[in-house]
């Protein structure tokens, strides 16, 4: 036979657990048109509501919608982590190309490649910005960061078609 003590708190768990259930059917919406079967939930998942973006994906059960143009977070790093992540990248594609084709095939490519009148333009501007960067305040660097992207994207394009010409087909990395 249970002591008062227990009951008293079994009795105040019990109330606990009530309290508990009940805070946490307050915090979730009810679901409404809920599917009724495998069929009709792949149906409701493929077709987007009528406000959803197109491309937009399903984000939770109460069909709320990711817009991907809208979600874009500030990157963290400064400008020049930026930056040196863009040359890293960029370094480790030429990396890759030089690993596929051997040194000795890639490096004919790549003086090739160095001679070319755009390559040599985008070097120089390169070096300009490279030594006004220490001047420049983190604002006028982060400002700067679409221009080097684009730099190296170009430099890289010009890459692999030197490459493709030389009989080495080659695909830049898609954009971040």
């Amino acid at each position: 036979m249970p002591s008062p003590v227990r009951r008293l708190i079994l009795l105040l768990l019990v109330l606990a657990l009530l309290a508990a259930g009940a805070w946490l059917l307050q915090r979730v919406p009810p679901a409404t048109g809920v599917a009724t079967s495998p069929a009709t939930s792949k149906a409701s998942a493929a077709a987007p509501g009528p406000a959803a973006p197109p491309g937009a994906a399903v984000r939770s059960t109460a069909g709320l919608r990711l817009d991907p143009s809208a979600n874009e977070l500030p990157d963290h790093r400064t400008a020049k982590e930026q930056k040196e992540a863009v040359v890293k990248g960029w370094g480790k594609f030429i990396e890759a190309q030089k690993d596929k084709l051997c040194a000795a095939a890639f490096d004919p490519v790549a003086k090739r490649w160095l001679a070319r009148p755009r390559v040599k333009e985008l070097l120089e501007e390169w070096k300009a910005l490279e030594q006004a960067w220490q001047e420049r305040g983190e604002e006028q660097r982060g400002a700067q960061l679409p221009r080097i992207e684009a730099m190296w994207r170009e430099g890289m394009a010009e890459l692999a078609a030197e490459l493709t010409a030389a009989g080495h087909p080659t695909e830049l990395p898609p954009p971040r």
